[in-house]
């Protein structure tokens, strides 16, 4: 009889195997990076110590050739050929003692005089010149001015290959010429140097071409070619140490083996995987303990899953359910366990939510979604709290016109389809629809959700609601409706926004002077003939339209004045005409506002003059507004002028 756990925790603790399998992961991935790691260490090692091999080597190279350089140098029948003067003998001497005395692939014999080559077995033809490597003679030359004995030796580039040459002087019975050895780093090299250690060799050397050439290397062909083309691709930081040839990872030293250490370079390489071999053993033996725990893992799970996933099935359908609308099913689950209370659980929750859906779909509707959110997400309280806000008031023109011979159904008709035109520019800009005045509509830009751009959103958004107006009224007009004209104004200030009210209905909303000004600023749009009025708090922070100045004004109820202008567009779209036509506008507001009225009555000529020859067509309402004040003004000067007018009504 199978054993029961009334409760899920204890089949759960029973069965949980998941630490088994991150153990297991763990030392599985442990032990295979640590075996990489000392791989590489020991290959390392093993190749500093080939590199080390490789210098003693070159050094007893250079002892023999030294010894046998010397011998011929004391050879006597070599001096009588020396002294022929002719270079086929001397040719032909130093050929025939290649081949018997010396142990190596060419010598040469240059004159001390002029330092040309006077007899070369590697380049017969070469004679009377200046051979690449003559730094090495003068190197020797040093050492004999210095009191010792004038050999020198290096790695050198003959003939579009790599050397390893050895000069001696020789003496007849002074010194008149220098003997040189060398031998080729070549693919017999390779080969020879690779049976004293246990990696691979390349030798690369650089050619005229600057480019990097392999001449001799026991790697295998397939990537000789990777090899040479990863040195070409040396950068700053150099030669990685680990390199990927032919899809398969070597550990590389490099060592540069010419003095100017750039020349030549003797490469040494192991395969990782070849390295690895004997630690794949290992991993094959964790890896088969790593897959018995997940078969008793799998076994565990298998098992759990008879009581277990059933139930979270049926959860994870209802709550598919749910995420799709359907809140009427609920989920049935005949345990006594954890899973039955959470079944029980989960059925309250999706009745909370019905609930709470049909409150937040109402209250939707009511006020904006934003609102809704904030008065749902948060504990209902009076109050507020104090931020920078912009708000923008929108109030439609000559209603009472529009109503005339309509019922009020009608008209209910015409101002939805206004309000939904309104609020979906305020919506799509971040505004929030705070509230609807008769035929007015308040936005708040900066609350419940903050903007740092709200200034900039509730201009565009009120230069956007003129487009969107031209829709409205051409549907109007199609209708044989009279067109709607509105006024915008905005204004940004600390204020406080919160929920006012009673204890049983809130409001939430924005309250403070900076809303007042607002509306009043939305009034003064019909004084000045402009479609919106910003103040000048929110023309501060919203640089990137161009602006007309207005006036400076104390609007009713303020004895603070405040400037307030009028948005045009984005101030890339302005032309030098009009940019030249609102800075002569500016220049009379400038004058007027200083109370130089006969001048400012000069410019204001002036800046009519100018829109007639730019083509901008100017505002005649703020035109004769102004002329009207002016003659006022000269006639009877104010003796407190301060530039402001004062607003006595709205």
């Amino acid at each position: 009889m199978p054993i029961r756990f009334k409760r899920f925790q204890s089949r759960l603790l029973i069965f949980f195997l998941v630490p088994l399998l991150v153990v297991l992961s763990a030392v599985f991935l442990i032990v295979a990076r640590a075996n990489t790691r000392i791989a590489v260490e020991l290959i390392t090692l093993d190749m500093q110590k080939a590199l080390a091999n490789f210098e003693a080597t070159i050094s007893e190279r250079n002892e023999t050739l030294a010894i046998a350089g010397d011998t011929l140098s004391s050879d006597f029948a070599f001096k009588n050929v020396y002294e022929t003067n002719d270079h086929l003998t001397i040719l032909s001497a130093l050929t025939n003692l290649l081949g018997r005395l010396v142990n190596a692939d060419f010598l040469v014999l240059v004159n001390d005089q002029d330092g040309t080559v006077i007899a070369d077995t590697l380049q017969p033809a070469l004679i009377g010149v200046e051979p690449t490597w003559s730094n090495l003679i003068n190197s020797a030359r040093i050492l004999d001015r210095a009191g010792e004995y004038p050999e020198a030796a290096d790695v050198v580039i003959v003939n579009g290959h790599p050397y390893h040459l050895t000069v001696l002087p020789f003496f007849n019975p002074e010194l008149v010429a220098w003997l040189g050895l060398g031998f080729e780093l070549n693919q017999t090299f390779t080969e020879n140097f690779k049976k004293t250690i246990s990696a691979d060799v390349s030798v690369l050397f650089k050619d005229t071409d600057q480019l990097w050439h392999i001449n001799g290397s026991t790697m295998p062909d397939s990537t000789q070619g990777d090899l040479q083309s990863q040195f070409n691709n040396i950068t700053n930081q150099g030669l990685d140490s680990l390199l990927t040839l032919d899809n398969a990872d070597y550990v590389t030293m490099a060592k540069p083996i010419s003095q100017d250490l750039r020349t030549v370079e003797i490469v040494l390489q192991r395969s990782l995987k070849e390295q690895l071999a004997p630690y794949e053993e290992l991993q094959g033996v964790l890896f088969t303990i790593f897959a018995l725990g997940l078969a008793i893992l799998a076994a565990g799970i298998v098992f759990i899953s008879r009581t277990v996933t059933h139930p979270l099935l049926l959860l994870a359908q209802g709550a598919r359910r749910i995420r799709d609308g359907d809140y009427q099913q609920q989920v049935i689950i005949a345990h006594q366990d954890e899973f039955g209370e959470l079944a029980q659980s989960f059925n309250g929750m999706v009745k909370g939510l019905i609930e709470k859906e049909k409150v937040r779909d109402l209250l939707g509707k009511v006020v904006s979604p934003q609102i809704a959110n904030e008065l749902l997400s948060k504990n209902l309280e009076l109050g507020g709290e104090e931020i920078e806000l912009t708000v923008l008031f929108c109030d439609m023109r000559d209603f009472t016109t529009l109503c005339e011979g309509k019922t009020p159904q009608q008209i209910l008709q015409l101002l939805n389809e206004y309000f939904s035109a309104i609020s979906g520019v305020i919506e799509s800009n971040g505004g929030v629809v705070d509230k609807y005045i008769g035929d007015a509509v308040m936005a708040l830009f900066g609350a419940p959700v903050s903007y740092a751009d709200a200034p900039s959103r509730a201009i565009r958004t009120a230069l956007t609601i003129y487009k969107v107006l031209d829709e409205v009224n051409t549907s109007f007009s199609s209708r044989g409706l009279s067109t709607v004209t509105i006024g915008v104004g905005i204004n940004t200030d600390t204020v406080v926004v919160g929920n006012v009210g009673s204890s049983t209905r809130l409001n939430y909303t924005a309250l403070g002077d900076g809303v007042n000004l607002a509306s009043r600023l939305e009034e003064l749009t019909k004084r000045y003939g402009v479609n919106i009025i910003v103040s000048e708090f929110t023309r501060n922070k919203a640089s990137e339209f161009l602006y007309q100045e207005l006036d400076m004004v104390r609007v009713k109820g303020k004895s603070v004045p405040v400037r307030i202008f009028s948005p045009l567009m984005f101030t890339t779209e302005a032309t030098l005409g009009l940019l030249t036509t609102l800075d002569d506008y500016h220049a009379f507001i400038r004058v007027y506002q200083a109370g130089n009225f006969i001048t400012a009555q000069q410019l204001l000529d002036v800046y009519t003059t100018r829109c007639q020859l730019t083509g901008f067509t100017p505002n005649h309402t703020i035109i004769n507004l102004y002329r009207d004040r002016l003659h006022k003004l000269q006639a009877d000067v104010p003796v407190d002028w301060d530039g402001v007018h004062t607003f006595t009504d709205k």
